[in-house]
């Protein structure tokens, strides 16, 4: 089983490698600007903090440090709309003072970003899931990726803003309705 998303950037976001490069304080990878430990974890968050879904509902579809995920997640392929389909620029932040509301010295940073349109990424199933537990997994997924909306680096400032769509299966009134009677069950068995 393969689900397939689609993700539409509203803005530039960035990904940082951890490394310095010509210039710049932090830079991207043009190789894989989107990797795919970056989407399972803003998915993760996303059904642990904004659906609220579980703890052990969680575990069972993102896997724990003791069990790993029976679904693996690709890299994100960034898209062409006819214009180029990486472009890297530039951004500077700094750091203001409290007390003077002058630049901190030495807190100036520069960092890249990424400015796209379009991506796509799959998750597959990679390992068991018991055949009962397929559809709640599939709408775990799927809720989990339509509720993010940032991902990256400086996404609690501005950068990374997304909408995320399952393509296949794609997201339907029965999927909503699934999800919630997922969660009132979850609610029951608590």
């Amino acid at each position: 089983m393969t689900l397939t998303f689609e993700i539409t950037f509203h803005g530039p976001f960035r990904v940082a490698t951890g490394r310095a490069g010509d210039g710049t304080d932090s830079v991207i990878d043009r190789d894989v600007p989107l990797p795919a430990s970056s989407i399972k974890g803003v998915m993760r968050s996303a059904a642990r903090d904004l659906l609220t879904l579980p703890p052990h509902l969680v575990e069972a579809v993102f896997g724990t440090a003791w069990q790993p995920s029976p679904w693996s997640w690709s890299d994100a392929t960034l898209t062409s709309d006819g214009v180029e389909q990486l472009r890297v620029r530039a951004r500077a932040r700094i750091q203001i003072s409290d007390i003077t509301h002058t630049v901190v010295d030495g807190a100036l940073a520069v960092g890249e970003e990424i400015l796209a349109h379009q991506a796509t990424f799959t998750v597959r199933r990679s390992g068991p899931v018991p055949a009962a537990d397929l559809h709640r997994h599939e709408a775990v997924l799927t809720a989990a990726a339509r509720a993010v909306t940032a991902l990256g680096g400086d996404r609690r400032r501005g950068l990374g803003w997304v909408s995320i769509t399952p393509l296949h299966p794609a997201w339907t009134a029965a999927s909503a309705d699934h999800l919630t009677d997922l969660l009132h069950s979850s609610e029951e068995s608590s």
